[in-house]
């Protein structure tokens, strides 16, 4: 059975990783032609998010995580070879995730 509309996200308490990561998925797909491969990172990107935030919450270890996540990022950048960021640009995202 399905929500009503605007009700999906209903209760979900993002956290800031999964902040960061949304708006790094936002910026980075800006202007990029659609891709499935992509599209499934972005997705299990967001995962790993919402585990690191609920990791962080409970004071537990996320570097597995966050090295995953930047595996994804990596990933992207060899999907997309004409956009591979700088590394001050990764430096400002991974700032931004440990907020």
């Amino acid at each position: 059975m399905g929500t009503l509309p605007g009700l999906d996200d209903a209760g979900l308490v993002k956290g800031p990783q999964e902040q960061a990561t949304e708006r790094f998925i936002r910026d980075f797909r800006e202007g990029k032609p659609s891709n499935s491969m992509a599209e499934f990172l972005y997705s299990s990107m967001l995962s790993i998010a919402r585990n690191i935030d609920m990791q962080n919450a409970k004071g537990r270890e996320i570097s597995r995580n966050m090295t995953s996540l930047l595996g994804y990022i990596q990933q992207l950048s060899v999907i997309y070879p004409d956009q591979v960021q700088t590394d001050d640009e990764l430096a400002r995202l991974m700032e931004d995730m440990a907020r």
